[in-house]
């Protein structure tokens, strides 16, 4: 649903949202199969007419370990060699909550007004490490397809992203095809991602911005935060881009950051009701958005919902709202974060982080 008056730069496809999504998707599925693996091997088959290009790498601010972890792809369109997609996950374990959590405290992003201070320390360690593993070694030693990552560019991320794509447009333009079409067409990334990927999603859309090094069509989040300040929404709207938003109303996590933080257009909002189950992970799980832009797309089995008459169902959601489960703390993790204030302002900001784990 278009929440009247936001602007919007393209009509809003759910079929396309639900692609985009798919491969944030695929981003937690490689994580989850190898999660101490910063380039874990893409799936085959791969997405239907995308071939994998690249990896998406995060290493953690808070605890300072210097290790990389995998975050996102980037893949290119198999028949139009200057069309890619950029697609970035959330968060998925405790380091990663303890880094979203610093996103409390606003600081400034240059020319753009004040952004969530953890959600910028994040997106200023991303970094691309491109796939270039030759065809012959890669299906002779599947399983040391890590070995053959190129390393890290450099610059910054947004340009990192743009230079990997122009090399694998460059090297998928075959010479016939430059006969015919001597002047390449624009390269163009569509950009996606789910809760803390949608805040890095849009943060590397501003970045870009900045630059004409390749076009950003569409950037469609799930779940997304709260990102910057009004004056970061904005400017951010005032891009002309087409910004697809699409909320679960039932989801807590697009109502956060509570003070000080505006959410950049266009809001699409859904409820997923009785779809799945009454809980805060079933709420904002990307299936579950998934399912509500496409019915035929999986609910996670977890969250599926049981069949109960309406009144059980009512009392559900009573029981839900008034009588939360009791758990058992069985370990408890705690981080103080201290944030310098901006330049210009004494002080800093001191943070405590509790995390209790139940049974």
């Amino acid at each position: 649903m278009n929440i009247p008056g936001q602007p919007t730069a393209r009509t809003f496809d759910s079929a396309q949202a639900v692609q985009l999504g798919l491969f944030v998707e695929m981003a937690y599925d490689m994580y989850g199969r190898s999660p101490n693996n910063p380039t874990p091997p893409p799936p085959a088959p791969f997405m239907p007419d995308y071939k994998f290009v690249g990896w998406v790498q995060m290493r953690d601010f808070v605890f300072e370990d210097g290790s990389w972890m995998f975050y996102g792809l980037l893949a290119q369109h198999t028949s139009k060699a200057n069309e890619f997609v950029l697609a970035i996950r959330g968060t998925d374990n405790l380091t990663e909550w303890f880094d979203d959590l610093t996103s409390l405290a606003l600081v400034p992003l240059t020319g753009w007004g004040e952004v969530g201070y953890g959600f910028n320390r994040i997106y200023q360690t991303l970094r691309i490490v491109d796939y270039a593993a030759p065809t012959a070694l890669a299906a002779t030693a599947p399983t040391a397809l890590a070995a053959t990552a190129a390393p890290a560019r450099r610059g910054t991320f947004a340009q990192q992203v743009a230079a990997t794509a122009k090399n694998h447009a460059a090297l998928a333009r075959s010479p016939e095809l430059a006969a015919i079409e001597p002047v390449a067409a624009p390269m163009s990334i569509e950009v996606t991602g789910h809760s803390l990927g949608s805040a890095l999603a849009t943060l590397y859309v501003a970045e870009n911005a900045n630059s004409s090094d390749v076009i950003t069509p569409l950037l469609c989040t799930f779940a997304s935060p709260r990102v910057g300040d009004s004056a970061f929404a904005a400017t951010f709207d005032r891009l002309g881009i087409a910004s697809w938003r699409i909320v679960n109303e039932l989801d807590l996590v697009p109502k956060l950051p509570f003070i000080g933080f505006t959410h950049v257009a266009t809001e699409y909002l859904y409820t997923s009701g009785d779809l799945v189950d009454w809980s805060l992970t079933c709420w904002h799980e990307l299936a579950t958005y998934l399912n509500l832009l496409d019915p035929t797309q999986p609910i996670s089995p977890q969250c599926r919902w049981t069949q109960q008459s309406p009144a059980a169902a009512k009392s559900l959601r009573v029981a839900a709202k008034l009588a939360p489960p009791v758990v058992t703390p069985v370990a408890t993790v705690e981080k103080e974060i201290s944030i310098p204030w901006p330049s210009g302002r004494a002080g800093t900001i001191n943070i405590t982080i509790k995390v209790e784990g139940t049974d």
